[in-house]
Parts: C-alpha cells; sequence; structure tokens
C-alpha cells in the first residue's frame, strides 16, 4: 500500500466514524417503557426547537418553575429570565445535538444523563425532568 492509498484509507475511516456518531442520540434511542417514549419525545423537541430557532417551542419544553443553567460561568435563570437570554444563546450557538440518552425513571421525576455536542465539543449534560398532569418538562439541567 502506497502513502497515497494509506492516507486515503485514514481519511475515509475517519469519515466514516465521525458519520457513525451522527447515528447516535435520543432518535435512535429504543425506549423501554411507555414513559420513557414520553421522555424521549421531549427531548427530540428540546433538540428540534432550539436547532430552530424556535424560542417560543423550546420554553414550552421547560417547566414554569425551572432554574435553568446558562453560560461558561453557569448562571441560574428562572423560565421568565432565560426567555430574554435564549434568543442570544441560539445565535452564539446555532447547532446542538444531544447524545444517547441514560434514562433513570423514580415515579413523578427523571434525571436524563447525555451528552451535548456543540461546535465540536462535547458536554456531559444531565436533564432533571418532572411529571405534572402527566406531562414531562425539563425542571432544571446541568452541564
Amino acid at each position: 500500500m502506497s502513502k497515497k492509498q494509506f492516507f486515503m484509507f485514514l481519511f475515509l475511516l475517519i469519515i466514516l466514524v465521525a458519520f457513525s456518531g451522527c447515528a447516535t442520540g435520543p432518535q435512535s434511542y429504543q425506549p423501554k417503557s411507555p414513559e420513557e417514549v414520553r421522555i424521549k419525545d421531549l427531548l427530540l423537541k428540546w433538540e428540534k426547537t432550539y436547532n430552530n430557532h424556535d424560542v417560543a417551542g423550546n420554553l414550552a419544553t421547560w417547566n414554569d418553575k425551572a432554574q435553568i443553567m446558562y453560560g461558561g460561568k453557569r448562571k441560574i435563570a428562572s423560565k421568565k429570565e432565560y426567555a430574554d437570554i435564549l434568543p442570544e444563546r441560539m445565535r452564539a450557538n446555532p447547532i446542538l445535538n444531544l447524545g444517547t440518552p441514560d434514562i433513570k425513571i423514580s415515579g413523578d421525576k427523571a434525571q436524563v444523563s447525555t451528552v451535548l455536542s456543540v461546535r465540536g465539543s462535547q458536554t456531559p449534560t444531565v436533564f432533571n425532568l418532572i411529571k405534572e398532569n402527566d406531562t414531562w418538562s425539563i425542571i432544571s439541567w446541568k452541564y
């Protein structure tokens, strides 16, 4: 194998590995219960509305009592305060992707551990969810 062939093989291997990572995430997650189906749907809505810069749609995934972490200094905002912050966050980080979730449910609470990918950087992230009136919403998250 020549050097040129070796580097072409290596390049293709890297591309293949990169694209295989795109197939993971909430979309490919196989829920183990009806509650996990609802949580998966919530995560997909959160990701889609963020990437579509749909501020109202994204805020709808958060609980009215949510305490929302934001920024590099990890400040905390109420949902009402976050409504003013979110458009700028969407402009600063226009696309993000969630990794495959690990969902743990305990009664009307759930914890979802995943990886948040933003601009090639991957950050471990935990969503804390609450179920009220048969509907799941995000109460907080940490990264």
